[in-house]
Formats: C-alpha cells, sequence, structure tokens
C-alpha cells in the first residue's frame, strides 16, 4: 500500500472534472478512473509509508490555517512512459507551490520518505482524467482533449489524505472560508 495527500476541489470544479473524464468516455477512452472510484484532485505528496496519526493531525492543522484559493486549467498533456496518464495542467500559482512546500516541508521534517516526483521545484502539479491507458487511448484523449477542451477555474477546497491501491480515503479536510 502507499499514501497520498491530495488536494479537492469546490463542487462546482469537481464537476467539470467529471464532465471532462465523461465526455473522454464517451469518445472511446477506459473509464479507469471511475472503476478505481477516483476524486478529481491534485495530489501534494506520496509515500510508501506515513504516520498516518501525524499526518491526519498536521492536515488538519493545514486546513485550520489554509483559505479557499483560486485555481485555473487552461493546458493539458501526458507523461511519458507506459502508465497511460492523461491529465490537466493547473496555472502554477504562489498559493499552490507555497502550500505544496509547506506540507513537503512538515512531513520531511519528520524524516519521511517522500517520492521524488513531489520534491519541489520538480513537482509536476496535475489532474489525473485517464490512467492506465492504452497508447491509441492515449493519443485518443490528446485528440479530443485538443479539439474540446475549454479553460476551467474554481476554487481548491480542502486537502484530504489516501490510502491506495484500492482508493480509501482516510481524512479530509475544508479550507476555512
Amino acid at each position: 500500500m502507499a499514501y497520498a495527500i491530495r488536494l479537492y476541489f469546490d463542487v462546482k470544479l469537481e464537476a467539470a472534472f467529471i464532465g471532462v473524464r465523461t465526455a473522454l468516455v464517451r469518445a472511446g477512452v477506459a473509464p479507469v478512473l471511475e472503476a478505481l472510484g477516483d476524486r478529481p484532485h491534485v495530489s501534494v505528496v506520496a509515500a510508501e509509508q506515513l504516520d498516518l496519526e501525524f499526518c491526519t493531525r498536521m492536515l488538519e492543522r493545514v486546513a485550520r490555517e489554509q483559505r479557499k484559493f483560486d485555481v485555473a486549467f487552461a493546458a493539458f498533456g501526458s507523461f511519458p512512459g507506459d502508465q497511460g496518464v492523461v491529465y490537466l495542467a493547473p496555472t502554477p500559482s504562489e498559493s499552490l507551490l507555497e502550500l505544496h512546500c509547506e506540507v513537503y516541508r512538515r512531513l520531511t521534517d519528520t524524516g519521511l520518505e517522500l517520492h521524488e516526483h513531489f520534491r519541489p521545484r520538480g513537482w509536476v502539479p496535475h489532474v489525473t482524467v485517464g490512467f492506465r491507458l492504452a497508447r491509441h487511448e492515449v493519443a485518443l484523449a490528446i485528440c479530443r482533449l485538443h479539439s474540446e477542451f475549454e479553460p476551467i477555474a474554481g476554487k481548491f477546497g480542502g486537502i484530504g489524505l489516501v490510502e491506495y491501491y484500492p482508493i480509501t480515503e482516510i481524512a479530509t479536510f475544508p479550507f476555512i472560508a
């Protein structure tokens, strides 16, 4: 098992991501994310092991200190390799980068080893809209997004901790208004 800390969206923006996923499935892309029961999110960090009690308390404190903040998505892409990932990318904002660095610092200060993809200055924030896709599905998804995707915006509304796979929500905390 592994764990991830994730940022979640306001209701309107989460519905927009579900709409993008639904459009891709209608175009012929496998509904892997739906089968996993995965909510739209941006992963902030991931690790093979976490102190769940410490992480839960830390995330609760972060949520109490963090106001909801704006996020906009105007780009999409795919990671290289065989994982078959297609994603939407947020416009990097100071608020997003600062929150990421703060969570990363709080965890690494305890000696925790996090996955290398989540290190500051190397992290690629994204919302996965296709996962474990065959190459032809990646191409189909990118083509569909190229012709139909319109930028979307909203707010980050909370932070949570999950165990995966299968995805099991451990704790979720809303940001202050």
